[in-house]
């Protein structure tokens, strides 16, 4: 036999409950809930302008040395600063740096020869037995060695650098996003050849009314939207310098430990005029019935007491609410949605 299912109002519930209680039936149950304390808040009215996350550090990395690339990380790899993510193939380089070491040698030997010349030089001077012209003549020569040795040294170096510089190395963490060359290919100098992209240093830039920047500072929370998600990250700047036909000016929002995919689109609530005082409760205490908006608050005797939400600001996760509610009381955030005025409660604290 099919049965019919019922479901129950909550009008419907509220006349079973009475109707059982005057027949002498136990009534509901208590609900259980999950409450939260209305405190009072700092807030605003606010305006709604679209943002993106996007990485501080998002580098077109070039080859310094030219050559054959020979290596390139994959696309997605994972990189620490200091990692290679490119190789040249650093045979002619090597050849080089031979060179250099042997001309350093050379004119090492020939200054070591130019030095006890002089000193020969020095002490026949000192017995009148050579003339000032050929002692000036033998520090001429030392000194010219000298001079050479060095030029010689600064050249192995620079030939030491560009070797090293066959590898190319990340100059920050995070990600490989591209690969603007490939295995094989001559490459010059300054030529791209990777995208590196920072996946843990992050911000979150918009565009907003020039208008606005009196209610916006550095360290301000903002609440931050993006597909379901709610959080709130600090101003890091207001950047001071407007555009003159948008008149708009940019902001940067601190994201680091927001866990955003750089590129993703957001939801950036600003302040559109001076903050005040009110009493809050979480947006989650909300209930909607018939096209009114009410509360529930934990009453003295332990039971749900509903009141009407007159809102008068929205904020984020936040309700400014101007009378029913004090500072303190425990609203209701979970479970209020069967809930009837005066019913028996079974409270859980909201989890932090």
């Amino acid at each position: 036999m099919k049965m019919n299912r019922i479901i129950l109002t909550p009008v419907a519930l509220l006349i079973a409950a009475v109707a059982a209680a005057q027949d002498g039936m136990p009534a509901f149950p208590p609900a259980k809930v999950e409450v939260a304390m209305a405190e009072l808040r700092e807030m605003a009215p606010v305006v709604e302008v679209p943002g993106t996350v996007v990485s501080k550090n998002d580098s077109r990395v070039a080859a310094e040395v030219g050559g054959v690339l020979v290596w390139l990380a994959e696309v997605g790899d994972a990189v620490a600063a200091g990692d290679t993510i490119a190789r040249i193939d650093p045979r002619l380089l090597q050849v080089e740096v031979k060179r250099a070491r042997a001309n350093v040698a050379n004119l090492q030997a020939d200054h070591d020869y130019r030095e006890r010349q002089l000193a020969r030089t020095e002490e026949l001077a000192a017995k009148n037995s050579a003339s000032a012209t050929l002692l000036d003549e033998a520090r001429a020569l030392r000194d010219q060695a000298l001079h050479q040795l060095a030029d010689a040294r600064a050249q192995l170096e620079r030939a030491e650098i560009d070797l090293d510089r066959t590898e190319i190395r990340a100059a920050f963490g995070g990600h490989v996003t591209e690969r603007l060359a490939s295995v094989g290919e001559f490459i010059d100098v300054g030529e791209d050849v990777i995208r590196l992209v920072d996946t843990q240093h992050i911000e979150i830039a918009f565009p907003a009314p020039i208008a606005l920047t009196p209610y916006v500072k550095a360290g301000q929370m903002i609440q931050v939207r993006s597909g379901g998600i709610d959080r709130e990250h600090p101003i890091r700047t207001v950047v001071p310098v407007g555009d003159a036909v948008s008149r708009m000016v940019e902001i940067r929002l601190s994201a680091e430990g927001g866990d955003w995919f750089v590129g993703s689109p957001v939801q950036v609530s600003l302040p559109s005029a001076e903050s005040l005082t009110i009493v809050a409760v979480p947006r989650d205490a909300l209930v909607e019935r018939a096209g009114q908006s009410h509360i529930y608050i934990v009453a003295d005797d332990g039971t749900a007491k509903q009141i009407t939400a007159n809102i008068r600001i929205i904020a984020g996760l936040w309700v400014g609410i101007t009378e029913g509610v004090e500072a303190g009381d425990k609203v209701i955030i979970r479970g209020a949605e069967r809930l009837m005025d005066g019913q028996a409660l079974d409270v859980i604290e909201q989890s932090e």
